[in-house]
């Protein structure tokens, strides 16, 4: 793959993946009954919007610039639209479906056995740690369970 391919892919995964962190935080707060304002969240969401769009305009695309099946347009704010959901469809993580989060959360706190003593004591040592280390571990976490076998 070349360079420019890589670069947009790369950056329209990361423009995805902030929508979606966005959407499921929005979804979230909705679920709590809070009153939603905009975060850190919506803030990531609007820079990598903006990161991709102007990779778009200064890779200057060809009239046929091809990604998988896509036919990328020049206007930046379409392509970067055409570039997401190429991204999303090969993403490995799959989409977050944020309208669905309220039917999650009450599934979870209906059906869900509750924490043991051990796992609360595992809550209690994240919520201790800084958000930024406690992602990590999570991330590490959600990585390795994918991994393992059945």
């Amino acid at each position: 793959m070349d360079p420019i391919r890589a670069i947009l892919l790369s950056l329209a995964r990361s423009a995805e993946e902030a929508r979606l962190r966005w959407h499921a935080e929005r979804a979230a707060v909705r679920a709590r009954g809070e009153t939603r304002n905009r975060s850190d969240a919506f803030a990531h969401n609007v820079q990598a919007n903006l990161c991709l769009i102007t990779a778009i305009g200064a890779a200057d695309l060809p009239a046929n610039f091809r990604l998988y099946d896509t036919t990328l347009s020049r206007d930046p704010l379409t392509a970067a639209a055409q570039l997401r959901e190429v991204t999303s469809a090969y993403h490995p993580s799959g989409a977050i479906e944020a309208e669905h989060e309220a039917a999650r959360l009450a599934y979870q706190a209906a059906l869900a056995a509750p924490l043991t003593a051990q796992e609360q004591h595992y809550v209690d040592l994240l919520a201790d740690l800084p958000p930024a280390r406690r992602d990590k571990i999570i991330e590490a976490a959600e990585e390795r369970a994918q991994h393992r076998p059945a």
